[in-house]
């Protein structure tokens, strides 16, 4: 029987780049992106997107085209942006993690709002390096002229981001953050910052059993997904005080990435009064 991991992560953290270069490894296949719930879309549904609240990893693994002789397949869960994920849900999503190894990518929270506010979503292919017939490839491929000109439109993008409006997207991309570090107490967890992948080889060879040498193939030298290196402007408003909490918050799960926590512990939510309260 293979074995099945996950990958989780926030928008704009590799996440596409990290389950491509990996299903790309030889006797592995990797393919969709998971979503909560399709209400927390705010766009159209993709053709590659699953929806994880009514159903389970258990039969996305079974339903879907991971099959044949791999010895490792996997998919990944990616937090929707722009809709905070529902506090009712918070254990439900806990518990549907259980058991598998997962891979959680981080990233610089500010870093992530430059690329999701200012540079959007995009995806350009290495077509060369298309060696696998995965439905998100297929999908990312027919979008191609799009990504091309949101990215030359997000060079033009001057708007000022709001401090209410980047600070409470901070505080959302850390609580999914934490859930997903709250499943140490259950699964096998490797938290990876996405800046630091290529100094991490190792640890995701030894983690997901693959030789570094293919690993770093697929992701640094024949990579399905070419890496995004635009560098967005720093457009927000009182962004010293937004660089403050970011630093509050990056210390807060630097704690959490090394020591073992109760979830309800750190992030609580009161249903009759409908408040998240956080303890940094």
């Amino acid at each position: 029987m293979s074995k099945k991991f996950i990958l989780v992560s926030n928008q704009r953290c590799g996440s596409t780049w990290f389950i491509t270069s990996v299903g790309n490894c030889d006797k592995v296949i990797t393919d969709f992106e998971v979503k909560w719930s399709k209400e927390l879309l705010l766009g159209k549904q993709s053709p590659y997107h699953l929806f994880l609240k009514d159903n389970s990893f258990y039969n996305i693994f079974n339903e879907n085209s991971f099959s044949g002789e791999n010895i490792l397949v996997g998919t990944k869960f990616v937090f929707d942006f722009y809709k905070q994920f529902p506090p009712e849900h918070y254990l439900d999503f806990i518990n549907k993690f259980q058991g598998y190894p997962i891979i959680h990518l981080q990233r610089d929270y500010i870093d992530v709002l430059r690329s999701k506010l200012i540079g959007k979503v995009t995806h350009l292919l290495n077509t060369q390096y298309l060696e696998k017939n995965r439905l998100i490839d297929k999908t990312i491929f027919a979008k191609q002229n799009e990504y091309i000109n949101i990215i030359e439109n997000s060079k033009k993008n001057k708007k000022t981001i709001s401090f209410n409006v980047a600070n409470t997207y901070l505080i959302n991309l850390f609580i999914n953050d934490v859930m997903t570090l709250s499943l140490k107490k259950t699964n096998d967890l490797l938290t990876i910052d996405y800046e630091e992948i290529k100094q991490n080889l190792d640890k995701i060879s030894n983690f997901l059993n693959l030789s570094k040498e293919d690993l770093n193939k697929n992701f640094f030298k024949k990579s399905t997904i070419l890496k995004n290196k635009t560098k967005h402007d720093y457009d927000f408003e009182n962004l010293d005080d937004l660089k403050k909490i970011n630093k509050k918050l990056k210390n807060k799960l630097k704690f959490l990435n090394n020591n073992i926590f109760n979830f309800k512990d750190i992030v609580s939510y009161d249903k009759l009064s409908k408040k998240i309260n956080i303890n940094l």
